[in-house]
């Protein structure tokens, strides 16, 4: 990330836990650490410029789980981004919001709300071979 010239955007997630009283026994930086699998990171860096991948659907058939984009635009809670795959979406502005997301995976019941998308630069099997 640090070859994408511009100014890096740092987005930390908002956690909750589920239930009220369950506040005590989980205090913010606790939930903020944790890092479940199908969640984005408390923390998320992003520069305009960068290929981003969602991984929830958010407005079929374009708008799914897996879609390509690349980040036009970062504002406070949401990323206007292009969409980058070779359908009749391709080119079109997409606008992706901040979701809450809760993980089905662990014991302690929380919520995320933090942008459903990670970073993805794309690599070739050779490349990845070393």
């Amino acid at each position: 990330m640090q070859k994408v010239p511009g100014k890096v955007e740092c987005y930390k997630s908002i956690d909750t836990v589920s239930n009220i009283e369950d506040a005590v026994h989980y205090p913010q930086e606790f939930l903020n650490s944790l890092n479940p699998a199908g969640l984005p990171p408390h923390e998320l860096s992003l520069k305009l410029g960068t290929p981003i991948m969602l991984f929830r659907n958010l407005s079929p058939p374009n708008m799914c789980n897996g879609t390509r984009l690349l980040i036009k635009e970062l504002k406070d809670n949401v990323i206007v981004a292009k969409i980058i795959i070779t359908d009749p979406a391709a080119g079109e502005l997409a606008h992706v919001p901040r979701i809450p997301m809760i993980p089905t995976d662990l014991p302690i019941p929380f919520k995320r709300l933090q942008f459903p998308v990670k970073i993805s630069f794309p690599l070739t099997i050779k490349k990845s071979q070393g």
